[in-house]
């Protein structure tokens, strides 16, 4: 069953293949295009996208298949196709398996829609070329592989070519229309820009003359300094002062142990002296304070204003800097611009395929072979499994008590050739060793076979000689359906024959406990 399915579905490939490859094989015509991206691609892309497990590369040659695959393209390859082929495509000769495909496509819209819609002769063409197309990305590189399958090769190598070139002529197009867009873009964000910049330096301007600050850096090294030079001067007053009062001190102690009145009157013109300077000292010290106060008030102030200044020049840096990015962007697009959008070109045209891509003869017989082989090989291996019918003599010899012979070739009985010797040897062998020797010399062969093939059987084991070179008589009985009573059969040899599968296990076993309960020496054969 495996052999016959094998070898049926490989001719049935066999035959199709070469009615395909005689009525309408397929070329198929390459031809590679580059698609680098460019860096305006690749950078809205990734603000587009933000963080996510795409590739942006991986998207923009998306994006190019399915503008390659796009009808535009399409109409204008054919265009170019029809004016490379001098005005009009060659026209087809109708043949019986094209007018079978459009009545099998008729009937399926007409039982999908319920109506069919027939195309005009350039709609036609154009669906035909997006039907026969085929990208792919050569892994790796941002390389497109384009495909044709035509059953003419030389239309199959035009259209691919022409498919590539109308697709370069569409991308540019839109490369120059899209840069077109994003250079008025950049040129209006720039001067947007540009306009915010002049706004926050003016705002910035007012804010600096209405808090009174020119250079907050310089004034407030400056105030810095002289805060420092109060400190130092208040340190310094504080230090007279402090002596100043020592010396009083000792000179008010000097008074109150002079008894010379004398001295006690020079003591205290001095003392009267030094009291003035003391309180002369103290003003000075009071207004150093208040300098050093007026420093501190004065820095306060100024870290003050400083910090509303940095507000507006943190925006002001944040707006030049958008801006030099701006002006960036504005020269990387004229740079891609001047580069003559090289970013899509055709790196290696297609030429006139030598051999059909499809059908191949061998390969599809292969194939079929292989599935046909393993289609068959499921229910068989089902019915091994799960059926119940005696095929094998591993069959015969699960049932207890039963006694299988070596099963005889199907065309031995058909041909009615002799028996094999080695096998009438087997045949006694197991006999006499089963019963000590071959009682009667005589055989009986019945089964559950026709009666023409049950006398064909019989004729090949009469006259095999056994071991002691006697003949053996063998006799053929009736088919089991109409055999008598076997009482008359006790102790004889009976070869019980059946085909392959026709007996189930349930009817073997009820025949082998009918045998042992007569007690006759029978034998099974498998006739396969």
């Amino acid at each position: 069953m495996i052999l016959a399915c094998a070898i049926g579905a490989g001719l049935v490939a066999f035959a199709l293949s070469a009615i395909l490859l005689h009525a309408r094989p397929l070329y198929e015509a390459t031809v590679t295009v580059t698609m680098e991206p460019s860096e305006e691609e690749l950078r809205f892309n990734r603000s587009f996208m933000g963080v996510s497990q795409f590739n942006p590369a991986t998207i923009i040659a998306q994006s190019h298949i399915e503008r390659l695959l796009s009808r535009p393209v399409a109409e204008r390859a054919i265009d170019l196709l029809i004016e490379e082929m001098g005005g009009q495509l060659p026209a087809k000769e109708p043949t019986l398996l094209s007018a079978i495909t459009t009545g099998i496509w008729q009937a399926w819209n007409t039982l999908n829609y319920g109506y069919f819609v027939p195309l005009s002769e350039r709609e036609q063409m154009v669906a035909d070329l997006q039907n026969a197309l085929d990208v792919e990305i050569v892994e790796g590189s941002y390389i497109l592989s384009i495909s044709v399958s035509y059953d003419v090769p030389e239309i199959a190598a035009a259209a691919a070519n022409v498919i590539a070139r109308a697709y370069v002529q569409v991308a540019q197009d839109g490369f120059r229309r899209d840069a077109s867009v994003i250079a008025a873009t950049l040129a209006e964000a720039e001067k947007e820009a540009r306009g915010r910049l002049a706004e926050k330096r003016i705002e910035r301007q007012a804010l600096a003359e209405k808090l009174g600050v020119s250079d907050p850096v310089t004034e407030r090294a400056v105030m810095l300094q002289a805060r420092q030079d109060a400190r130092d001067a208040l340190r310094s007053t504080e230090a007279d002062l402090s002596g100043e009062a020592r010396r009083l001190e000792v000179l008010r102690q000097s008074l109150m142990a002079q008894t010379d009145v004398t001295i006690a009157r020079g003591i205290r013109e001095v003392l009267a002296t030094g009291e003035a300077d003391l309180q002369q000292l103290q003003e000075l010290r009071r207004q150093r304070q208040q300098t050093l106060v007026d420093q501190e008030a004065a820095l306060a102030a100024l870290d003050k204003a400083q910090a509303l200044l940095r507000v507006h020049d943190d925006q002001l840096a944040t707006i030049d800097a958008d801006l030099v990015q701006l002006q960036e962007r504005r020269v990387a697009l004229d740079l891609s611009s001047r580069a003559e959008l090289s970013q899509v070109m055709i790196v290696n045209p297609a030429t006139t395929p030598l051999y059909p891509k499809f059908p191949k003869l061998a390969v599809n017989t292969v194939i079929a072979v292989i599935v046909g082989a393993i289609c068959a090989l499921v229910p068989v291996v089902a019915r091994d499994a799960l059926g119940t019918q005696i095929r094998t003599n591993l069959d015969v010899g699960q049932i207890p008590g039963a006694r299988s012979l070596p099963p005889l070739a199907r065309g031995r009985i058909a041909r009615g050739r002799r028996l094999d010797p080695s096998y009438v040897e087997r045949l006694i062998r197991r006999v006499s060793a089963d019963r000590g020797g071959w009682p009667g010399r005589a055989l009986k062969v019945t089964g559950f076979l026709p009666d023409a093939q049950l006398g064909q059987l019989t004729r090949m084991f009469d006259g095999a000689t056994g071991r002691d070179g006697k003949p053996i008589r063998a006799e053929a009985m009736p088919a089991l359906t109409a055999a008598p009573d076997w009482a008359s059969l006790s102790g004889q040899v009976v070869v019980l024959a059946f085909r392959s599968g026709d007996l189930e296990r349930e009817e073997l076993e009820a025949l082998q406990a009918r045998v042992e309960a007569l007690q006759m020496n029978c034998y099974y054969l498998v006739v396969l």
